[in-house]
């Protein structure tokens, strides 16, 4: 079975970690909240309560994951500091996706540079193939909304299973129009 890890799963993409469980893959979930992640449990899912931003822990865990479960396949990343090197590290234990979600601003039309830093650090790697995810907002009626839980697990799950290098969940225009 192939093994999907996924940072900061417990929340906004628990309806993805679910998802990716049902087709049958195995899925380490990485997050700070032992309660939120045993709301999780289920086949395939494999909580594991550990801060990203302690690097011991994280290389432990993430070898921890790896030798329980299996080789790493693909991973969704939802760090909200976007740190390049820690990510840059998670990556080069992946097999063949890396996929990091990145808030609406990120699509910021005057900051072009912010899409194309995550680009130009993964560009000298061969393996795996960098997916960006940027969250947007919807707009309903002429007003603009931010994204359910829902809509997110799903888009990201499109990022994830799609070939797009950069994949816009919801939407970003007009820019103005942001909630």
């Amino acid at each position: 079975m192939e093994h999907d890890l996924v940072i900061g799963g417990s929340g906004m993409l628990a309806g993805l970690v679910r998802q990716l469980a049902a087709q049958g893959r195995q899925v380490t979930v990485i997050a700070r909240g032992r309660a939120r992640l045993q709301q999780l449990a289920g086949p395939g899912i494999h909580p594991l309560a550990l801060d990203y931003r302690d690097p011991e822990a994280l290389a432990d865990g993430l070898a921890r994951c790896a030798a329980e479960t299996g080789p790493i396949a693909r991973c969704v990343a939802w760090m909200h500091d976007d740190d390049l090197d820690r990510a840059l590290g998670i990556a080069r234990r992946v097999r063949d996706i890396y996929c990091q979600v990145l808030g609406s601003a990120s699509a910021d039309p005057s900051r072009p540079d912010l899409l194309t830093r995550w680009q130009s650090a993964f560009a000298p790697l061969d393996r795996p193939a960098l997916r960006l995810a940027v969250l947007g907002f919807a707009i309903e009626r002429d007003a603009a909304r931010w994204l359910s839980n829902a809509e997110i697990s799903a888009g990201v799950g499109r990022a994830l299973a799609g070939d797009r290098p950069v994949t816009i969940v919801g939407t970003v225009t007009p820019w103005s129009s942001r909630p």
